[in-house]
């Protein structure tokens, strides 16, 4: 009996003790953190205040805080301002509340890479970095080592070198390092003079027309290379649609503000190649409708010409070039006066859903009528076309579509208005 009665003591001082250690234990997790400006291991679920500085120690794994220094401590305050109007500043925070910041935060630890890393990597991209003028270098040395041959093998790569020519040449100073660099001569001459395929040769000609637009130093380059003559004989004899197209560009970019090479090409081959385009029935309204739009482009250019020097003596010079320029009776001494009026007259009907195209036409009779007014106003056709393309715009309810009926509208005015015909 008295052995029995002391195991039973020694039984329960042990299960209390344990109690006790446990209780600690519990006590120790919930107790309130004491921050310090020294980093102290947070207890695992231990809560702690706001305004601390967090952070997991890498070596160990354990999450430790400590007081915000005067530097920290500032921008603590402002950023938890907005916190505190919701909430009690003495509130305690979880740590695992911020868990998933907290796990983000190591993860991008990890991933920064080190100095060393970063410096080869910057030397790396500063190797392999090309400004725009070392790429077309690059491009025209590529192209010089293509295979003077046709080869199927290479038309892809010299289309994609192309392409990519065509996108940097629309800058001025690129324009003109591809013409110093012999991009004229050894690229874009032989495609557009001597390459059979259809695709590069449109291709280069839309290169062509990036270069030249809008930059007299390139405009003159290509002049002296005798391009104009090339598109020309391009445009008299292709039906192509895209090559008619793309040397339309070229042919435009080339001709505008340009009086030397206008009075040059338009008085020997050029004004024949774009009543040719006019006349064909093979060649799109589309593409009609580009060469009507270059006439009218260019008269009113000389027009404009004419009367700012009127205006201002420092247009005298350049009212000297446009006097040579006679493209106003070459017009309808190549007949251009009845060709406009057949297009119309024979394809209107094709025209009656082409708004935009028909607006095209309607600006160039409308800027060139001063030509062609004897022919164009005793032409029944011409006026039948005009009043069929009225009406059917004049009834739809889309409001592009009712402009181009008014300005066909005054058009007819314009060309009719001494005349007595009931259909206006």
């Amino acid at each position: 009996m008295h052995i029995s009665t002391v195991y039973t003591t020694i039984a329960a001082v042990l299960a209390l003790g344990c109690l006790q250690v446990s209780s600690s234990e519990v006590v120790n997790k919930t107790a309130e953190f004491i921050a310090t400006d020294e980093w102290q291991v947070i207890a695992e679920g231990q809560a702690i205040p706001k305004g601390l500085h967090v952070r997991i120690n890498l070596q160990t794994g354990l999450k430790e805080a400590k007081l915000l220094d005067e530097s920290e401590r500032s921008t603590a305050i402002q950023s938890q301002s907005g916190d505190d109007e919701a909430g009690s500043a003495n509130e305690p925070l979880s740590l695992e509340y911020k868990a998933d910041i907290i796990e983000e935060s190591v993860r991008k630890v990890k991933e920064h890479r080190s100095y060393a890393e970063l410096r080869k990597t910057y030397k790396d991209f500063q190797k392999n970095f090309r400004t725009d003028g070392e790429l077309i270098v690059q491009m025209i040395e590529q192209y010089r080592n293509f295979s003077k041959a046709p080869l199927e093998s290479e038309l892809k790569a010299k289309l994609n070198t192309l392409e990519n020519l065509e996108y940097l040449l629309h800058q001025i100073d690129n324009a003109l390092v591809f013409i110093d660099s012999g991009g004229l001569d050894d690229v874009l001459l032989p495609i557009v003079v001597n390459d059979t395929n259809t695709d590069l040769r449109v291709s280069a000609m839309r290169v062509l027309g990036a270069l030249a637009g809008n930059n007299p130093k390139a405009q003159i380059k290509v002049f002296e290379r005798n391009f104009g003559s090339h598109l020309a004989q391009i445009l008299m004899t292709s039906t192509s649609s895209s090559e008619i197209s793309s040397a339309m560009h070229a042919f435009g970019a080339l001709l505008r503000k340009f009086p030397l090479a206008q009075q040059r090409i338009l008085s020997t081959s050029g004004t024949q190649a774009l009543i040719g385009v006019l006349r064909s029935t093979e060649i799109e309204l589309r593409n009609k409708a580009k060469v009507v739009t270059l006439i009218s482009d260019l008269v009113l250019e000389k027009r404009y010409v004419i009367d700012a020097s009127k205006e201002s003596s420092d247009a005298v010079s350049t009212l000297a070039q446009y006097v040579l320029i006679e493209f106003e009776s070459w017009l309808p001494s190549h007949g251009y006066c009845a060709t406009l009026e057949a297009v119309l007259s024979t394809d209107y009907v094709q025209l009656l859903d082409q708004p935009e195209v028909v607006e095209q036409f309607t600006d160039a009779l409308e800027n060139t009528d001063s030509l062609c007014q004897p022919l164009w106003s005793q032409s029944a056709a011409l006026r039948h076309a005009l009043l069929t393309m009225r009406n059917r715009f004049a009834h739809s309810q889309d409001e592009y579509r009712l402009e181009v009926s008014l300005a066909l509208s005054r058009l007819c005015e314009r060309l009719y208005n001494k005349h007595s015909h009931t259909e206006l």
